[in-house]
């Protein structure tokens, strides 16, 4: 026997405009099994029974009862026309029919089920929520019955090939007269992703007081009271309240006044108290002064169930609002109910169960033998990283480093660093591409470094990802070496983690740490004690955005329309993905032929925060940097990028490095010395401006205007 379950779920939940939905614990079961009593003759080759609420009331015909008619119309999006022979579909349904309860919802999401199930088709959870989008466009009462909990959820727009088939034929659902007859013919199948949802914290003190007037309210009766226009001051109200109150429902412990008022409603409940009698006085005769425990009351759904949200004082505050129905001379009946976090859940208990295999690491999806496979396909690229002082060895517990090998006689001032990729890596993926994110993990390492004066010596990367991709693996690690050769550091070691459910397909993290070093008697860089005012600014070309802003360089390529294996509207010659993923340029030998001859007061690799916030980092806080911004050229990609995403000049200079990778300061007598000593070491040299007194502010920007032609 195959059992489906589905929670029951309350919406507008005060001020829900059909978007926060709340799966409660009273589920419809729906059991089918195969039945010599269900001849393969009969029509659909299915036979219903019902037990439950609305028993004697609901049809039992295959093509007239909602559960069954559903999950006839996912049977004919997949061309079979009609339920395996001898199905017997039991119903048990302890969910009010007409009450606000989500009845209606439950039932759609148990016939896609049903539907996926008696026809082998293995929808999933967001493939069930298309199609049981297409019988009810209203997703809050399905998405929490679907998925569990306190949902939000919303409906995308879609395209117009898919406005066309974004209502199904009403023959292929619903019952005469409503529906008609069955054309005989494939029904449209839904779009993919249809709607989206997010499920809300909830605190776990909280449970839902349902009182249920006994009289019905249909979903088409509700609806019909509501306007077709509302005040604005009124959907404002609603949607303030909306913002809060997703967030005080998860809140531990709750906040009763915020509560309270956040489910106060403007839009839905005003209009149904045509409806139900005694609705407004009902709603304003409790509240969490008159009965502690109470945190919030409203219309569920449609009604004319209430719910009300508490903590404590259940039956007294049930009570209280049955004898104000009473008063209308309406009986009710009241529920105890909790979110129900499990949602649609279905089992198979004819399926034979085999006999446990034996686990293995590997079958918890972690495999020794693939890391094994791993060390050995990158051992040339590390051993390519050997200098003096490091082998460059893997496989054993530790990196070593023998200081007097490297020329240091005497103990050295040791300078570390740790960084990681950042979201670059997004890009990288959608590239499936990881040659060159090796280079900037070492590249923000090792010049962090050297801006302090240090030699790298060494560097340790860490990978973390869901299941190994050698490949991609090695492709990254290839890229760790070839930045550690570039930045004359050995890579001495190294950790690689298998996480199955920590990350998602062959997605990956990956840090690293450098290790610097600083012989006896040579200052840590700044020397701010030195710098004054007239010192001459240097900056160093950056090649593009590096490893900084990628959070908002793929909004704004997304805003523009764009794929990154689109040609690059900065440079036809190659595409997005391929210029985005451009390795961060690595100062660390150019940089230290100037400090050995000691021609720099100061150095700041221009990172995340841009000029505005790296700069300072190396001065004194009497001085302050003046910069002209008409010195240095804007690579063409972050020109775009400023002009594309509407980016402010001062978003500009604190997100990106605008073209400087390094920004130095120089006296004045050492200008010409330190621009030959880094233009013969390959580097774009440019003198930006200078320090002058602090009076305010630590970058004092000009001259910008070039940055928006």
């Amino acid at each position: 026997m195959i059992s489906i379950k589905v929670p029951c779920s309350s919406a507008n939940i005060g001020p829900g405009f059909d978007v926060i939905g709340l799966a409660l614990s009273e589920w419809l079961e729906v059991q089918i099994n195969l039945d010599d009593d269900a001849s393969a003759d009969a029509p659909y080759n299915c036979r219903i029974t019902y037990e439950g609420l609305g028993e004697g009331e609901v049809p039992l015909e295959p093509d007239h009862n909602l559960i069954t008619q559903t999950a006839l119309y996912v049977l004919r999006c997949h061309e079979q026309r009609s339920f395996p022979a001898k199905t017997h579909v039991h119903i048990i349904n302890p969910i009010p029919l007409g009450r606000g309860l989500g009845s209606s919802g439950a039932a759609v999401v148990a016939g896609v089920a049903l539907g996926s199930a008696v026809g082998k088709l293995d929808l999933t959870k967001d493939r069930i929520l298309d199609f049981c989008l297409m019988i009810e466009r209203h997703p809050d009462n399905v998405a929490a019955a679907l998925y569990g909990g306190f949902v939000g959820s919303y409906l995308k727009e879609l395209n117009p090939e898919d406005m066309k088939r974004k209502e199904i034929p009403l023959a292929e659902v619903l019952p005469e007269p409503q529906g008609g007859e069955d054309t005989g013919l494939r029904p449209p199948i839904p779009p993919k992703d249809i709607g989206k949802h997010i499920r809300f914290p909830w605190a776990k003190e909280i449970k839902c007081i349902a009182i249920i007037p006994d009289f019905e309210v249909s979903t088409a009766k509700a609806r019909s009271v509501l306007p077709t226009t509302y005040e604005k001051s009124d959907v404002i109200y609603n949607l303030q309240r909306v913002a809060l109150l997703t967030t005080a429902l998860g809140q531990s412990p709750p906040n009763a006044e915020m509560i309270y008022d956040g489910m106060q409603d403007k839009i839905h409940q005003p209009y149904r108290k045509t409806l139900i009698p005694g609705l407004t006085e009902i709603l304003q005769s409790v509240t969490p002064a008159s009965h502690p425990g109470l945190l919030g009351i409203c219309l569920s759904g449609a009604g004319p169930t209430i719910l009300a949200l508490a903590t404590d004082n259940f039956e007294h505050i049930a009570t209280h609002s049955m004898d104000q129905f009473k008063k209308e001379n309406i009986s009710c009946t009241w529920k105890l109910l909790e979110p129900a976090y499990d949602g649609l859940t279905v089992t198979d208990s004819s399926a034979t169960t085999p006999a446990p295999q034996a686990l293995t690491y590997a079958s918890a999806g972690v495999s020794i033998d693939s890391g094994n496979e791993l060390v050995t396909s990158i051992k040339a690229a590390v051993k390519s990283t050997k200098r003096p002082g490091a082998d460059a060895e893997i496989g054993g517990f530790g990196g070593a480093f023998d200081f007097e090998a490297a020329g240091y006689t005497e103990p050295p001032i040791l300078i570390q660093a740790i960084d990681g990729i950042g979201t670059k890596l997004k890009i990288a993926f959608a590239m499936n591409d990881f040659s060159t994110v090796g280079i900037d993990l070492v590249a923000m390492n090792v010049n962090d470094l050297v801006v302090q004066g240090a030699e790298p010596l060494t560097f340790m990367d860490y990978y973390a990802c869901s299941q190994l991709e050698i490949p991609d693996a090695v492709s990254f690690v290839e890229g760790v070496a070839k930045g550690c050769v570039e930045s004359g550091c050995a890579l001495v070691g190294g950790e690689t983690a298998e996480m199955p459910g920590m990350y998602q397909g062959k997605e990956f993290d990956a840090a690293g740490a450098a290790t610097g070093a600083l012989k006896r008697g040579k200052k840590v860089l700044p020397y701010a004690d030195a710098m004054k005012e007239g010192n001459v600014l240097l900056g160093l070309a950056s090649n593009g955005p590096h490893s900084n802003g990628y959070s908002l360089i793929r909004k704004v390529i997304e805003r523009a329309g764009l794929n990154f294996q689109d040609k690059a509207p900065w440079d036809q010659s190659q595409s997005v993905g391929q210029s985005l993923l451009l390795p961060t340029r690595i100062y660390v030998k150019s940089l230290l032929a100037a400090v050995a001859q000691d021609l720099l007061l100061g150095m700041a690799h221009i990172t995340g925060g841009g000029l505005e916030d790296n700069i300072p980092r190396m001065l004194p806080k009497t001085l302050a940097a003046e910069v002209d911004a008409s010195t240095w050229d804007v690579p063409p990609v972050l020109k775009w990028l400023k002009k594309s995403g509407g980016i402010s000049d001062r978003e500009f200079a604190r997100t990106w490095n605008t073209g400087l990778g390094m920004v130095i300061v120089v006296e004045e007598s050492k200008i010409d010395a330190a621009i030959d000593v880094l233009r013969s070491e390959g580097e774009q040299v440019c003198r930006i401006g200078r320090l002058v007194k602090h009076a305010g502010e630590g970058v004092v920007l000009s001259k910008t205007e070039g940055w928006n032609s």
